[in-house]
């Protein structure tokens, strides 16, 4: 899988996910600096509170794909319903790449890798963004969020928020100084070609059911400028033919349950 249209399922991975709410409460800096706590309860003000932020919806987005410096455009569209996500994303040249997480087993399929059962770092931070918790900045995840600094986004000025995570990694937010929503988040992906920084900027934030979302999020990665654009929400029924675990990925799983009669196949 190229790092482009690994960054991009993940984009849109976090773009299914209800917007932030509370964080831990952890010392801040002295001085003018608004507390994280303070920042991140204004966003969830700003997106319709937290109640709308945890409500469990079942539907699909559709989005735009504009993969900048290739010239690149596509199309993704992401299922959820309950805890089981399916995102599917056409590539002209490349076809189509799917991931999702069907009863707890997290997977990938795409032409260039195969079918794959997700572990490690890429199984951990998509469950993270799957987790409304996670999602939620929870004090049982959040080792410690502080505000560290005024900057920017793409020319718009917000406060920074560095916040480490219990599950060892870290991550930095920027919460608009007018309007306080999310602005900008800054953190590392783990993809099959290693760790890889990246930082996604926020816009055109638009009510899509009961809360606000960025209609357009924009990611840099390794050079490359990514930019989804959502083009349409639906929030209805989905066909349970949609979360059935891919044959592929069942004999994957099925391999790793039963590791014997891998290696008798192998003997043979």
């Amino acid at each position: 899988m190229t790092r482009f249209t690994h960054t991009a399922l993940a984009l849109a991975f976090a773009l299914s996910l209800p917007s932030l709410a509370n964080a831990a409460d952890t010392p801040q800096p002295t001085g003018d600096l608004p507390a994280a706590r303070t920042l991140i309860d204004a966003h969830v003000a700003a997106v319709g509170g937290r109640e709308a932020a945890l409500a469990s919806t079942e539907g699909s987005i559709k989005s735009s794909l504009d993969i900048v410096e290739a010239g690149i455009k596509g199309e993704l569209v992401m299922y959820s319903r309950g805890d089981d996500r399916l995102l599917s994303m056409t590539l002209p040249a490349m076809g189509e790449t799917k991931m999702g997480r069907t009863g707890g087993v997290v997977w990938s399929i795409d032409a260039m890798a195969g079918p794959r059962v997700l572990e490690g770092k890429e199984r951990q931070q998509l469950n993270e963004q799957f987790d409304p918790l996670y999602a939620l900045r929870d004090a049982s995840l959040v080792e410690s969020a502080t505000t560290t600094a005024l900057s920017e986004s793409e020319g718009r000025a917000c406060y920074q928020v560095e916040i480490k995570w219990k599950s060892g990694s870290d991550s930095t937010d920027c919460y608009g100084t007018e309007d306080g929503l999310l602005l900008s988040t800054e953190s590392t992906t783990s993809t099959p070609m290693g760790d890889l920084k990246q930082i996604t900027h926020f816009s055109e934030y638009t009510t899509y059911g009961k809360s606000k979302t960025p209609k357009v999020s924009k990611m840099k990665v390794a050079g490359m400028t990514q930019l989804v654009r959502i083009e349409s929400y639906e929030e209805s029924p989905q066909d349970a033919k949609l979360f059935v675990l891919p044959a592929a990925i069942e004999a994957l799983v099925g391999k790793a349950a039963n590791p014997g009669d891998t290696k008798a196949e192998q003997s043979k």
